[in-house]
């Protein structure tokens, strides 16, 4: 069986898609200040110190303030949610510069101040380590120490490709 590759843009983006991962919200506060934003690439990186790579666009009000404070939190989402649709809306379709995320939302803090989803299949509070966190051009690839991570007792994490079938095309 031969592949056809098609080096289009088009054909570049379906071959992304194939590359599974989770759908996140990844949250962060400065001062008084939190705001959050969708993102699909995270992954974990070591389990011994517990780390994870974050790749983040510079554009995002989310970067900006992670560049500031240099922690964040990520709220894996439940793919059984039926609130999840809307949590991607609220956090992946509208900017934190023009918007304020969390107005008229439930969520916790933790112990370092940070945002998070009580819904939440899972929970990091994470601190970028800057010395191994690099530069991408148009993103920033942060590498993070898991300082405290906590799960539910049941859920199952929202996957990039079952959010591109089953709630993409509702308008989420």
């Amino acid at each position: 069986m031969e592949l056809s590759y098609v080096r289009d843009t088009l054909g570049l983006n379906e071959a992304l898609y194939c590359v599974t991962h989770g759908l996140y919200i990844v949250t962060t506060r400065t001062d008084e200040r939190i705001n959050g934003q969708v993102v699909d690439a995270l992954m974990q990186v070591t389990n011994a110190p517990p780390r994870v790579a974050l790749g983040m666009g510079k554009q995002s009000l989310t970067y900006e303030m992670i560049s500031q404070s240099g922690r964040f939190s990520v709220s894996v989402l439940d793919r059984e949610n039926p609130a999840c649709g809307d949590l991607i809306k609220r956090f992946g379709f509208q900017s934190g510069r023009k918007a304020d995320k969390f107005e008229g939302l439930t969520y916790e803090t933790g112990e370092g101040g940070l945002p998070f989803l009580p819904d939440a299949v899972a929970l990091f509070e994470c601190t970028v380590v800057p010395e191994m966190s690099s530069d991408l051009g148009t993103h920033r690839l942060w590498v993070a120490s898991v300082d405290r991570a906590g799960t539910r007792e049941r859920g199952t994490p929202l996957t990039y490709t079952e959010y591109r079938a089953r709630l993409r095309q509702k308008g989420a």
